[in-house]
Formats: structure tokens, C-alpha cells, sequence
């Protein structure tokens, strides 16, 4: 065989010791930096019963003999030491290898450190602590700057400044994690491998030659009995990576794809079961977490999610852009604000005009919040949140698509309540919203929930300059939704006032049989014609049935033209904040309104209230709810989101398609079974029939005898 032979001893059970090996090749500048490393952690090495191994395997190179020589005097008087020099260059397995000879027959666990990597005091005895957290541990790895999937993503945030400082946030960052990590594999630059694991499956395979995956191998030969890689997380090794072995003569690249060629060959589980680190909540839970250390000019990202807003104008989209502005305003200056959305409507838009830079859907970055605007009505979203966004915070605009019958759905409904279950701000934009989503929806008490009103001061509303004349039509504003009520209203004034002009903005209706009633679809109208249609009308009519703010009533009183709107908690709220404003009329249904209309009212000039923009007050407090969320950030709770939108994701996944050219028999089975499994779906969304099958099925189960597996 090639590698270390296991070499079994049993009769004691006395706690195994520890030898630290460290292999030295070329490189004389990398001695003292190591073992005054080594010097720092003395006090652990000693309370661990440790003994220091260095090797030279580089007998040739008088240089790197010396400075060993020279360098080891400070570790003598500290921890048992001594120097082993190869009568030839062996490479990196074949020398450790002879330390793994040594640990077996001492009974002793092996901590392997690359000349290149530098232990930080009290690294070691964590490292010791946490490989006897679970029996089943076998490697052990500290945290690191620079080595694979055992370094901290603060790191990506942390290029600047000076080592200390750079530690110091590290340190502080890995407070925030669990004491340790389980991994798919373990990184050799600082491995600490348990006694019972080397003497059980023996040492590196030497068919890796001058080195690359042999650990892997050792760590996949060990998994294939269930012991495990871990990260101590409170443990760190900074790593300069390649450092150690850049100069030897071998090619990287050539051993590297023989290697894990050799790999994949022996073990086919090891690609899938690393990649699988990846896509781990707690890999990307580090991720957005990293992202709450500032950056080196004292700033964290944020982020507005508008990637389901439309290249078309509506009340939702104005008042993005209003939040996104006043955001710009009052955040900028500690934070790097960006929103997300697709270039059509980032142009459409004019947000380069707000001097924000903008961010695609589908780009990979993380920040220390999003916020979008806006419930969802596509998982997507949800996933885009959840994936990228440390805090996530929405503001919830009404509950109107599940509360009529035509627009709800099961799916949209669970949806909503799984956005709301992880949330970490939800805001409304009224006290009659807030309600209406208590009522609905479960909020759980970790998340913090504000009410937070649009902008109501007039002034952010005012239309730009118009040339139309007032003719007298009466404008009423609404949408292609039923709950907005705009058809039945407009052709009911239309009925009722044949000698004047009704203008439905926000629809068509084709086959309307009024002559002077006019349909005008709102989403690609211009700001300057919107202006000129409150220019030319004597009066608004607001007729929605369920609002949760109400913005066709700000812009009409910012216009100067008297409004009737349904008479709604929301407007009632609105009104108080107007200071009563005598311009906002109130009707309850459509025949009162028309009545009322007989008269037209009459403008009636009414002082506003001036308060600066209050947009800035509202993008104040949605920041003070996000700020407030980052100082009670749980890993747990990102980890647990995550996973749980993965498995939603993973449930809801359509089944594989057939591959091309299979066989007709497979392809008429998975045809089969897709059929089925649709008919399944549908019939055990009736909670009668799930019930019924339910106990049928606990009913065979108690004949049978038959378990779910333990």
C-alpha cells in the first residue's frame, strides 16, 4: 500500500496527547513569522501535553537550515521541540506522513500547520475543545482568512486596514456564529485529525504524489464510516496560501487534475457532497452576515427591491420612487444605497436621476438589508429576499388579493405568510392596513412591525405645470380591478350626467355605449398629461372599495380639485393628517354619490400642512426599524429562513423531465406519473378527501406493521 497502514493499540484510555507538525521547503523568510506564532500559543500547546515537530525538507538549502536553527532557541524555553531534517526532499505526504507514524505510535492527535499559516493564541485549545464536542468528530479546522471553505466572508469586506484591526472585526464577526461548524471536508493548511481516526484508517495515501487532495481522500475514507470535518468558528490561522510549496518544482495544475481525477475515481460522492457547501443556509447565512461589517469608508449596503415593478406609472410605483429619493437623501451618507430592478425600468423610471446605481435581479450580491416595497406575488421575490438580504424588511400595502374570491389563491395566501414569518421589519401604511394584516396573518413576535404613512404633505404631490383648461368633466381614477369599482362608477355618472364629460382614468372599456364618457389607460401616460387631466376637471371621484393609503386622493387635493372618496378607515386616517381638509369629501355608495354630484363643491382654499417632504420622515422610519434590526441580527434565524425557503423551493420544484431519447415506455410513464401527480395535488387540496386518505393510509400502516424509518 501507499499509505500509512492503520496500526490499532487498545488496553488505555487515557486522553490521547497532541504533536504539531510543521514541514518547512525552501522559503527561510517563512521561519521566523511561523514559530513566533507557534511562541504566542505556548500556553496552549503546554496545558495540552504538546511537542513541536518542524521538518526540513529542504536538506540542500543551508539558508532555511540555518534560519530554523537560529529561530527555535525562543521555542525551546517554551514547549517541548525539536527539528527532524529528511535525508532527501520528500514532498508534503511523505513527511507528514512520518509525523502521522509518530502521533499513532504516541497515541497523540496531530494538529499539521503549514509553514504559511500563522495560529492565533488560543486558536489551538479551541480547536482541541470543539474535536471533543460530538464523537463522531474526526478533523478539526480553524477559521481563516484565506483558506477554501474555512474562510470567514467577513474577510471580502476587510482588505484594508491594518492586521490588528482587520482580526479585531474578524473576532467580533465570529461571535456571531455557533461554536462550531459541520463541513464536507476539511482544508490542510491547519488540520487538527483526532488519534483514533489516523490509527483506524491510516494516513495519507502517498499515490498523491507531491501533494493536492490527499486530505480530502483521508477525510472521505473516515465519512465513509460517519466522521466529520469541522470549523471551530471561534478559532482563527491566518493563511498566505501557496506560500509554503509556491516554490517547488512541480506543476499546481498537473497534480491538481490528476489528483482529483484520482479523487472523483475513489470517492463519487465527494464533488455533489462539497458542492452541497455552497448552497448551505449556514454558508450563505456567513455571507449576509459578513455584509453587516462596514466597509472601509464606515458604510454598509442596502438595498430597495423594486424587481417586480413595471416599465408603467401606478400609485405602488410612485411611491418607490418618492421613498427611493427621500432615501437617497437621508441615507446616503452612511450607507451605500442601490435598488433592484431591470433596465427597462430602472430607465423608464429615471432613477439615475436620483443618483442611485442600480442592481440586476438576478446578480449574486448580498446586502445588510433590502427592503422592498410592496407585498410579493411571485416566490422569486421571496427567494431573492431571503438569499440576499442579512435584514429584510417589506412594507405591506393591503390585503385586497386575498380577500376577494376572483384574485385568491392557496398558494398566494401561503406565500404572504411565509414572507411575514421571516421578515425582520414589516411596515404598513396605515393603521386600518396594520389591522387588516393582523387579522389575516399571523405576525410572530420576532418581527418588528412599524406603521409608517406615505409621504401626506401635499407638496410631494403637486403636478407639474399645466396649459389644459378647466372643462367641467368630472375625472374619476381607478383601475382594471374590481374592487376599484371604476366601470360600475363611470358609466353611472355617465348615466346620470349625459351633458358632461366623464373621464375613467385607468382602463379601457371597450363597447361602452356613453358618448361623453372617455376611458384613458393610466400606466404609459406621462406625468404632463396626468396633469393636464386634474387641470381640466371640475371635480375627482376616488371610488375604490379597499385602499390601504390612498393616493389619487393626495394628488387631486394637491391639484386644487375637490375629491369624493368611499368613506374608508384609510381616508378617515388620511383626513385627520390633512387637518380636515373641507376639500375631501366622503360618499357610501354609488347612488349617494351621484346625488351629491348634482351640485358640484367648489374649491375651498385650505392652508396644507408644510412639513419639509414628509417622505423624509417616512425613509426615517423604515431606517430606525432596519437599524433597530440590526443590532438583534440572529445567525440561527438567517440560517433557519434559508432553509426553510430551500425546501419550499426543493417541494414545489417540478419533477426531472425524461432525458431526450429515452425510451417511449419511459416516456409515457413519466407522462403517467405527472398526470397523476396533478390529480393527487388537486384532490388532497379538499381537506375532506386529504383526511379520508390520511386515515386509510394510518390505517394500512397499523395492518402492516410497517414504520417510518428512525
Amino acid at each position: 500500500m501507499d499509505r500509512v497502514e492503520p496500526d490499532i493499540k487498545t488496553g488505555t484510555t487515557t486522553e490521547p496527547g497532541l504533536l504539531v507538525a510543521v514541514p518547512f521547503y525552501r522559503r527561510p523568510d517563512l521561519v521566523a513569522p511561523c514559530i513566533e506564532a507557534l511562541a504566542r500559543s505556548a500556553n496552549d500547546f503546554t496545558a495540552l501535553g504538546a511537542e513541536i515537530l518542524l521538518y526540513n525538507d529542504s536538506p540542500d538549502d543551508p539558508a532555511l537550515a540555518a534560519e530554523l536553527e537560529a529561530r527555535s532557541a525562543r521555542l525551546r524555553s517554551l514547549v517541548p521541540f525539536r527539528i527532524e531534517t529528511n535525508p532527501a526532499n520528500l514532498g508534503f505526504v511523505r513527511t507528514m506522513n512520518q509525523a502521522i507514524r509518530r502521533a499513532v505510535e504516541r497515541r497523540s492527535d496531530l494538529l499539521m500547520i503549514n509553514s504559511d499559516a500563522l495560529l492565533e493564541p488560543g486558536a489551538v485549545a479551541e480547536m482541541h475543545r470543539v474535536s471533543r464536542l460530538d464523537p463522531m468528530i474526526g478533523f478539526v479546522n480553524p477559521r481563516s482568512d484565506n483558506a477554501t471553505l474555512a474562510t470567514l466572508p467577513v474577510f471580502a469586506r476587510l482588505v484594508e486596514g491594518e492586521r490588528e484591526e482587520r482580526l479585531a472585526a474578524a473576532a467580533a464577526f465570529a461571535v456571531r456564529l455557533p461554536e462550531l461548524r459541520f463541513v464536507p471536508t476539511a482544508v490542510g493548511f491547519c488540520m487538527l485529525v483526532r488519534w483514533h481516526i489516523l490509527a483506524e484508517f491510516g494516513g495519507f495515501d502517498e499515490i498523491y504524489g507531491q501533494g493536492y487532495n490527499e486530505e480530502n481522500d483521508l477525510v472521505m475514507r473516515a465519512g465513509r464510516c460517519g466522521y466529520r470535518a469541522v470549523l471551530a468558528n471561534r478559532a482563527f490561522a491566518s493563511h498566505a496560501a501557496e506560500a509554503s510549496f509556491g516554490v517547488a518544482s512541480i506543476s499546481r495544475a498537473k497534480w491538481e487534475k490528476r489528483n482529483r481525477a484520482l479523487l472523483d475515481a475513489r470517492y463519487p460522492e465527494y464533488a455533489p457532497y462539497v458542492a452541497s457547501w455552497s448552497d448551505a443556509p449556514e454558508t450563505l447565512a456567513e455571507r449576509l452576515l459578513a455584509a453587516l461589517v462596514p466597509d472601509a469608508h464606515g458604510k454598509r449596503a442596502v438595498a430597495f427591491d423594486f424587481s417586480s415593478f413595471r416599465a408603467d406609472h401606478n400609485g405602488t410605483f410612485r411611491a418607490g420612487a418618492q421613498l427611493l429619493a427621500a432615501a437617497m437623501r437621508r441615507w446616503g451618507a452612511r450607507y451605500d444605497v442601490s435598488v433592484i430592478t431591470n433596465e427597462d425600468v430602472y430607465r423608464f423610471h429615471d432613477y439615475a436621476a436620483l443618483g442611485v446605481p442600480r442592481v440586476d435581479p438576478h446578480e449574486d450580491r448580498v446586502f445588510a438589508a433590502i427592503f422592498r416595497v410592496g407585498q410579493p406575488y411571485d416566490w422569486p421575490a421571496i427567494q431573492r429576499l431571503i438569499a440576499r438580504g442579512a435584514v429584510i424588511g417589506m412594507s405591506m400595502l393591503d390585503t385586497i388579493s386575498v380577500d376577494c374570491p376572483q384574485l385568491f389563491s392557496p398558494r398566494l395566501y401561503n406565500m404572504w405568510q411565509f414572507a411575514i414569518d421571516h421578515l425582520d421589519l414589516l411596515v404598513t401604511q396605515s393603521r386600518q392596513t396594520d389591522a387588516a394584516f393582523r387579522a389575516r396573518f399571523r405576525v410572530p413576535p420576532a418581527a418588528r412591525t412599524i406603521i409608517s404613512p406615505h409621504s401626506r404633505d401635499l407638496a410631494d404631490y403637486a403636478p407639474p405645470a399645466s396649459a389644459a383648461e378647466a372643462d367641467g368633466s368630472i375625472l374619476v381614477i381607478g383601475n382594471h380591478f374590481s374592487h376599484k369599482y371604476l366601470r360600475p362608477t363611470a358609466e353611472s355618472l355617465a348615466a346620470a350626467f349625459p351633458d358632461r364629460t366623464v373621464v375613467a382614468f385607468g382602463a379601457s372599456a371597450p363597447g361602452s355605449s356613453y358618448p361623453r364618457l372617455r376611458w384613458i389607460e393610466g400606466g404609459q401616460c406621462s406625468e404632463a398629461a396626468i396633469a393636464d387631466l386634474y387641470a381640466a376637471a371640475a371635480v375627482v371621484i376616488f371610488p375604490s372599495h379597499a385602499e390601504g393609503f390612498g393616493f389619487p386622493v393626495l394628488h387631486a387635493l394637491a391639484a386644487r380639485k375637490p375629491v369624493f372618496a368611499r368613506d374608508l378607515p384609510a381616508f378617515e386616517e388620511l383626513r385627520g393628517s390633512l387637518g380636515d381638509n373641507p376639500n375631501l369629501h366622503f360618499f357610501s355608495t354609488t347612488v349617494e354619490l351621484v346625488g351629491r354630484l348634482r351640485d358640484l363643491p367648489s374649491w375651498i382654499p385650505f392652508p396644507s400642512r408644510d412639513t419639509g417632504s414628509d417622505a423624509l420622515r417616512a425613509a426615517d422610519d423604515i431606517l430606525r426599524g432596519l437599524e433597530a434590526s440590526f443590532e438583534h441580527v440572529e445567525y440561527e434565524r438567517i440560517v433557519a429562513r434559508i432553509r426553510a425557503m430551500q425546501f419550499a423551493s426543493d417541494i414545489s420544484a417540478p419533477a426531472p423531465a425524461v432525458p431526450a431519447g429515452s425510451p417511449p415506455a419511459a416516456e409515457a410513464a413519466h407522462f403517467l406519473a405527472e398526470s397523476v401527480e396533478r390529480a393527487a395535488r388537486r384532490i388532497l387540496s379538499w381537506p375532506a378527501a386529504y383526511q379520508v386518505t390520511r386515515f386509510g393510509f394510518r390505517t394500512i400502516r397499523r395492518i402492516t406493521g410497517s414504520r417510518r424509518p428512525s
